[in-house]
């Protein structure tokens, strides 16, 4: 049988605000019977991972070569017509 926590007991697990949880109540997980609110081990680890926050991947840099090659210009020389 899981652990039920109240609203109070729920912020404190998920380490954030009383009032965000009953902000959000209507978007959030939980369960509700009569006026009593609480949610379970399952409900708290839904909603961690509604907000979880991933990086963007990381891009490669452009290989030298590639910035060498971009630097190449033609010479003057070849730039003049005969």
């Amino acid at each position: 049988m899981s652990q039920n926590y109240d609203v109070s007991e729920a912020a404190e697990y998920l380490r954030c605000r009383v009032h965000f949880l009953e902000d959000n109540l209507k978007q959030l997980p939980h369960q509700r019977m009569g006026r009593s609110i609480s949610f379970d081990e399952r409900d708290l680890e839904e909603i961690k991972d509604m907000f979880r926050v991933r990086p963007a991947p990381a891009q490669a840099p452009a290989s030298p070569a590639a910035l060498k090659l971009a630097a190449i210009k033609p010479s003057k020389r070849s730039q003049k017509v005969g």
